[in-house]
């Protein structure tokens, strides 16, 4: 899987040699990026083009929509319904629309007739910058780069005269405009 910064990359931020505790190093890496990366990172936000699903515990009436949780949303896979057998029907004609806030919403004419069930909607859809590492926004890759040096650099926590302090500010300030404070 193509991940928005590679090790060969950390390597060379750090001036390391290939080879040169790999194994560590890229561990440090794959937590950095699980730091930023998807529903649970601290952006809130997809990296790398991802196909997620949301449920929802409400069908919207005729033309009304949902806002979906993980950003940037690049496209709608599928839209589907449960009916009252408790099988899953697509939704026909539905549209994804860009809200104000940097917000996205699924809108359809016409969402069908759920059956009784405590999850009655679900969507598929691809969330992320692209499919291509270049499609992610070079603050955040330098974040990554910076967040996964720090790990392996600081294998114990970080102390001023004793008392911890938090990963350096650099990291935050070159992700603040990407965070998603909708969540």
């Amino acid at each position: 899987m193509l991940a928005p910064v590679d090790l060969a990359r950390l390597q060379a931020h750090m001036r390391l040699e290939a080879g040169e505790d790999d194994d560590h190093l890229q561990h440090c890496l794959d937590v950095a990026i699980a730091q930023f990366d998807g529903a649970d990172g601290e952006l809130g936000r997809a990296l790398m083009d991802q196909t997620w699903r949301e449920t929802f515990s409400a069908v919207p009436s005729s033309g009304r929509g949902v806002v979906l949780t993980l950003l940037p949303v690049r496209a709608i896979v599928q839209a589907e319904i449960r009916d009252g057998n408790g099988d899953w029907i697509a939704v026909e004609g539905v549209t994804l629309e860009d809200l104000e806030g940097d917000r996205s919403a699924v809108f359809a004419p016409s969402w069908g007739a759920p059956g009784r069930h405590r999850w009655p909607l679900r969507i598929d859809y691809v969330a992320g910058f692209g499919a291509e590492p270049g499609a992610v926004p070079l603050p955040i890759c330098h974040a990554i780069l910076l967040f996964a040096a720090h790990l392996y650099k600081a294998r114990e926590p970080v102390t001023f005269e004793g008392t911890p302090v938090e990963v350096p500010l650099s990291i935050a300030r070159l992700v603040a405009p990407f965070k998603s404070w909708w969540m």
